[in-house]
């Protein structure tokens, strides 16, 4: 059975015949069709479309964690959650490579945590994400 349809057996492959998902609490999914992006499925049952619609792994929308090493060996620890799907948009697949590549950058000049953490929301805000808190190790 599958993680984003907790149904009894019988009933699963009806649900999945008429294109009935379900979406864990705090999280989303993201929805290809033919290999492109076209939307994100927020918590609750929703409906694809059978056959053409192909989802992706379940991503928590909150506590999510990630240590981050600058070219010079800083090491800081970044905590975020996301805030609007809707904006991040196909980076949902591969959330955390997209908050690495928005932090490097921001590793090199030598600032400290708060500046870290408004640079880093200032980068990140329109693309629905949000820095909560980040820690140099």
């Amino acid at each position: 059975m599958s993680p984003l349809l907790p149904l009894p057996m019988p009933l699963a492959p009806l649900a999945w015949l008429t294109g009935l998902r379900r979406v864990p609490d705090n999280s989303v999914v993201t929805v290809h069709r033919f290999g492109r992006f076209v939307r994100a499925l927020g918590p609750g049952w929703r409906w694809t479309l059978p056959g053409l619609d192909q989802l992706g792994r379940p991503v928590c929308l909150i506590g999510h964690h990630l240590s981050v090493v600058g070219a010079d060996g800083t090491e800081v620890e970044l905590y975020y959650q996301i805030l609007d799907p809707a904006l991040a948009g196909e980076a949902l697949d591969d959330i955390d490579a997209l908050v690495i590549r928005e932090a490097l950058p921001l590793l090199d000049a030598p600032t400290g945590a708060d500046e870290l953490k408004t640079a880093m929301n200032q980068q990140l805000g329109p693309k629905g994400l949000r820095v909560i808190r980040c820690r140099f190790a």
